[in-house]
C-alpha cells in the first residue's frame, strides 16, 4: 500500500479545502474524479479514502458502490455521506438544517478522538434513515449528522471542514493517522526527492524535452527536470510577443544565463498576431493561439533530434478547472511527465522557494496561456498589444511601489475598444483579493495610489482616453479574469 489518502472529488472547493488540510499535516493526498473505478483506485493503493462532497443537500452520484467492500477505509463528508448511505442500504430525506448553529454530540470513535460536543454551523443537513448495521456518531437534535458502519471501516460526517476548523481538522487527522494508519512524511524535501527519481526512471538514459510557457508552474518542472537530468534536458521558450513587460528577457536572464539550462527561445510575435488579425472572440484567440504553440514546438523539436521523455507543468488546478498546458509534441509513445500535477499553487511556490528560485519568479503574478491577447476585448493589434502592456506596467509598478501589492492576490489592465472611436482605447484596472473558498473581491485601493496610476496613464499614452476601475467580484478564480 502507499502511504497516502485518495480525495474523491464530488465538490471542487470541498476537494481542494480537504487536501490542502491534510497536506498540512505533511499527510501525502491527491484529488481524483469522484467516479473513479474501484480498479483504477486500488491501482494506486491508496490507504483511505476520502469522499469530498459540498453541502447544497443535494446527494451526489458516480462513486463506484464496490469500495464499501474493498476494505479501504472511507470518510465521506458533505453531501457525499447520503451517497455513502444509500450504498450502504439507507435512505436520504429532505434537508431538515439549514444554515443553522446547532449543538452536536459526538459519540465514542476512533475517528472522534479527542474531538469535543459543541456548536457547528451546518449549512445543510438531511434526514438520514439508517440502515441495519450502520450506527450514528453525531446528531444534531434528532437529527444524525454523523454515522459509522460497525464492522466496516467506512464513516460519514455531513458537514465539510470550514477554514478555521479544529474538530474537523481533529476529524481529518484521526481518520488518516488512526484509521487509515497513514504517517506524516509529505513535505518538500520528499517531494523533490520523488519527483527527481521519477523523472530518471522514465527517462532512463536518453533525453527529455520541456515547453516552457514563463510561467511558474513549467519554470517549477523544468527546474525539477533540470535537477535530475542536468544538460540531458532541452528547454523551449515560444516567445508569442503578448508577455508582459521585459517577462521575456527576464526569463531568459535566470533559467538559461543564472540557472545554467539549455533553452531554445523562438521568437514568434509577428507569427502571432498575423493569426490573431481579424479576430475578436477569446475561445478562438485560445485555439489560434494553442495551435500555433503547438506548431511551432515540432518544427523546433524536429531540429533537436529524438527525446524519450517530455516535461509539462500541468499543476491540480489545471487538472480540476479542465485547463490544458501546452505540451511537446514528441509522440504518444513517450512517456509525459508531469511533476506538480497534484500540487495547488501555493504548493508549487513552496516547491520553488525550497529550490532556491527568487521571490520576484515565485512571487509573479498569475497570467493567461494566450497572453495579453486574452486581456485585450476585441481584435489583437501589435498596437493594441503595446499600449496595454505600457499600462499594465505602470499599475503594477505603482501597486509595488505604494506597498499596495502586498494585500492583493492578482492585479492587472485590460483594454477596452471605445464605440465609434478606431484610435481610442480604454484602459480598465482590476484588483482583487481571495475571500472564502475560491471567491476573490475587488480590492479597495488607496485613491491617492489610483489618481497616481490614472495620471501616469494618461501623461503616457495619449491612446488611452479612460481609465476605470472594475468592482465586479468573483466566484471563482477564473472569474477574474474579463475573458
Amino acid at each position: 500500500m502507499r502511504d497516502m489518502v485518495l480525495v474523491l472529488n464530488f465538490d471542487d472547493s470541498a476537494s481542494r479545502a480537504v487536501t490542502r488540510k491534510l497536506r498540512s499535516e505533511r499527510i501525502f493526498c491527491k484529488i481524483v474524479p469522484g467516479n473513479t473505478s474501484l480498479e483504477a483506485i486500488q491501482a494506486q493503493e491508496p490507504l483511505g479514502l476520502l469522499l469530498a462532497g459540498g453541502t447544497a443537500g443535494q446527494t451526489p452520484s458516480g462513486l463506484d458502490a464496490r469500495i464499501s467492500s474493498a476494505d479501504i477505509p472511507v470518510l465521506a463528508l458533505g453531501d457525499a455521506a447520503g451517497m455513502l448511505l444509500k450504498i450502504l442500504g439507507g435512505e436520504v430525506g429532505e434537508p431538515v438544517l439549514q444554515g443553522a448553529v446547532m449543538e452536536l454530540n459526538y459519540q465514542d470513535s476512533p475517528l472522534l478522538h479527542e474531538v469535543e460536543n459543541g456548536e457547528r454551523l451546518l449549512t445543510c443537513a438531511c434526514e438520514l434513515k439508517l440502515p441495519s448495521g450502520v450506527v450514528s456518531l453525531c446528531s444534531a437534535q434528532e437529527t444524525v449528522i454523523g454515522f459509522a458502519h460497525e464492522t466496516l471501516p467506512l464513516y460519514a460526517m455531513q458537514f465539510e471542514v470550514e477554514q478555521n476548523d479544529p474538530e474537523g481538522s481533529m476529524i481529518l487527522r484521526n481518520f488518516a493517522f488512526n484509521i487509515c494508519g497513514c504517517t506524516a512524511w509529505w513535505d518538500e524535501d520528499a517531494f523533490v526527492s520523488r519527483a527527481t527519481e521519477e523523472m530518471k526512471r522514465l527517462t532512463g538514459d536518453g533525453r527529455a524535452v520541456c515547453a516552457m510557457t514563463g510561467g511558474l508552474d513549467s519554470g517549477v518542472s523544468a527546474m525539477l527536470a533540470f535537477k535530475a537530468l542536468g544538460d540531458r534536458l532541452k528547454c523551449i521558450f515560444v516567445d508569442t510577443g503578448l508577455l508582459r513587460e521585459r517577462e521575456g528577457d527576464d526569463f531568459i536572464a535566470y533559467y538559461r544565463d543564472e540557472v545554467g539550462m539549455d533553452i531554445t527561445r523562438v521568437y514568434a510575435g509577428d507569427r502571432f498576431l498575423s493569426a490573431l488579425k481579424g479576430v475578436t472572440g477569446a475561445e478562438e484567440k485560445r485555439r489560434i493561439i494553442g495551435d500555433l504553440i503547438r506548431q511551432i514546438l515540432r518544427e523546433e523539436e524536429a531540429k533537436l533530434g529524438e527525446f524519450s521523455a517530455a516535461i509539462r507543468g500541468t499543476s491540480c488546478n489545471d487538472v480540476m478547472f479542465g485547463n490544458q498546458p501546452v505540451a511537446p509534441a514528441i509522440g504518444t509513445d513517450v512517456p509525459l511527465i508531469e511533476p506538480v500535477r497534484d500540487l495547488f499553487k501555493s504548493e508549487i511556490r513552496a516547491i520553488a522557494d525550497y529550490l532556491g528560485m527568487p521571490q520576484e519568479i515565485i512571487s509573479r503574478q498569475p497570467f493567461p496561456g494566450s497572453g495579453l491577447a486574452l486581456r485585450i476585448v476585441g481584435e489583437v493589434t501589435e498596437e493594441r498589444v503595446r499600449v496595454l502592456r505600457e499600462a499594465d506596467a505602470i499599475f503594477r509598478s505603482e501597486m509595488i511601489r505604494s506597498a499596495a501589492a502586498k494585500r492583493l492576490w492578482q492585479y492587472f489592465a485590460v483594454l477596452l475598444p471605445l464605440p465609434e472611436d478606431s484610435q481610442g482605447v480604454t484602459i480598465c484596472l482590476r484588483a482583487v483579493h481571495t475571500g472564502e473558498r475560491t471567491r476573490s473581491y475587488a480590492a479597495r485601493l488607496p485613491y491617492d495610489v489610483m489618481e497616481n496610476v490614472v495620471d501616469l496613464i494618461l501623461r503616457d499614452l495619449p491612446q488611452v482616453r479612460r481609465v476605470v476601475y472594475d468592482l465586479t467580484p468573483s466566484a471563482n478564480f477564473a472569474g477574474v479574469e474579463w475573458q
